[in-house]
């Protein structure tokens, strides 16, 4: 009858319906994996789009589509959870009161709320004078901006680890070429603030098993809402992956960030990511790079901790020039053009460039223990071996005590102008 003859015809069909879905499945993947973001509106085709870069992330993508995928996830026996890493702040400032102050900041947008823990230390005791000049150094680092990069979370506490121990301790860490005096010198007159987790709501969402996702808890990249250039979009632009939000400093990582910084005022800022091996200054918009004695101080400082604690390896210079690709509306930009910060980098200090596409705890974070805590020793180190070599920069308070900290210390003293691809020079902002 008709019923067994549909029953024929459904049988018949199964083998290619199903045939079909896994096509699709395939394709969807694949077209994801391009930066198509299959199932993702491009919530951001109003934008306006910058012209005539190469297409370089898609090169990479389709590169890393050809690598194997071993589905990499972290082992929290040595990787903190993030309520672990959050508590485990709590508890070092909580033992060290007479360097360390733990403040929480919260902030909320149509509905969608943050909270941004920020450390502050004085390594040689809270609201102490300078022992040299008129004021002390304030460096401000930033940690786990994007989610999916877990690496950055485990340096921060480390470094807070470190930091508690002392000023003999923590000044034992850094390069031996910049000697163990100048460094100490260095944390007696700093004051340094630690973000050590920026998007806690994009890090739920990773361990919740979205272990690519970079964004925050709805769906923007905080490090492409900032206010300089916002909102360009490259040839290659990938909503999925770097979403800018509706307008500036619609999200309230950034403002939270973005008020730290005015009202702390750094001399330097340092934000922390993964990826690859980096150390880049202003700018990432532009294929360009500042020019003037203060430029050429942050070109002297870079080169000096590529050798140290990247064996030569890292990328240095400008972001926008460096990296292959431009970014707009970053962090660093922000801070470094409207914030009138003098020293603005941006570290990337893990990548594994042989990583699947689509393996992102192995592509931003190393795998194995002692694999693991090499890096974050490592990138530990880097982060007290800058402060003695900030004294290299003209507008610091340390200027005139110790130019000639490190390697390249004469790197302080000339001015280089540094032009872009078209040989545009660029004039540095007043610090």
């Amino acid at each position: 009858g008709e019923d067994a003859a549909d029953g024929i015809r459904a049988r018949m069909f199964r083998p290619v319906v199903v045939a079909l879905i896994v096509m699709a499945a395939f394709f969807a993947a694949a077209a994801s994996a391009e930066g198509f973001a299959v199932g993702t509106p491009d919530r951001a085709s109003d934008l306006p789009r910058a012209a005539g870069h190469d297409d370089v992330r898609a090169a990479h993508r389709r590169s890393a589509l050809a690598q194997r995928n071993t589905h990499a996830r972290p082992d929290f026996a040595y990787y903190m959870t993030k309520s672990d890493a959050l508590d485990e702040v709590r508890a070092i400032v909580d033992a060290n009161p007479r360097t360390m102050r733990l403040d929480a900041v919260t902030a909320e947008q149509d509905g969608y709320a943050s909270e941004l823990l920020v450390v502050t230390v004085e390594p040689n005791g809270l609201d102490t004078p300078p022992k040299r000049g008129r004021e002390k150094t304030r460096v401000l680092y930033n940690y786990g901006e994007h989610g999916r990069e877990l690496i950055t979370v485990q340096v921060a506490v480390q470094l807070l680890r470190e930091l508690a121990k002392g000023v003999e301790h923590a000044s034992t860490l850094s390069h031996e070429t910049i000697g163990q005096s100048a460094t100490a010198a260095a944390l007696v007159d700093s004051i340094v603030k630690i973000v050590p987790m920026e998007n806690v709501n994009g890090r739920e969402k990773v361990e919740g098993g979205e272990w690519c996702e970079r964004k925050n808890g709805r769906g923007v990249d905080t490090n492409r809402n900032w206010a300089v250039d916002w909102g360009v979009k490259e040839a290659d632009f990938d909503p999925y992956e770097e979403y800018p939000g509706k307008e500036p400093f619609s999200e309230p990582e950034a403002r939270m960030l973005r008020s730290l910084v005015e009202e702390f005022k750094p001399h330097a800022w340092v934000n922390v990511h993964s990826g690859m091996e980096a150390m880049f200054m202003p700018y990432d918009h532009k294929a360009s790079e500042p020019r003037g004695e203060g430029a050429e101080a942050m070109r002297s400082i870079l080169r000096d901790l590529n050798e140290f604690h990247c064996g030569g390896r890292c990328a240095t210079g400008g972001g926008g020039k460096g990296v292959g690709y431009l970014a707009h509306g970053t962090a660093t930009d922000w801070v470094y053009e409207k914030g009138g910060v003098p020293v603005a980098f941006t570290w990337e200090i893990y990548g594994d460039t042989q990583a699947h596409y689509m393996d992102c705890f192995r592509m931003f974070n190393p795998i194995g223990e002692d694999h693991h805590d090499a890096v974050v020793k490592n990138w530990v180190a880097a982060g007290v071996s800058a402060l003695p070599m900030l004294a290299r920069h003209p507008d610091l308070p340390t200027a005139s005590a110790a130019r000639g900290i490190g390697v390249g210390g004469s790197g302080g003293s000339g001015s280089v102008a540094v032009g872009g691809d078209d040989g545009e020079e660029e004039e540095e902002p007043a610090g």
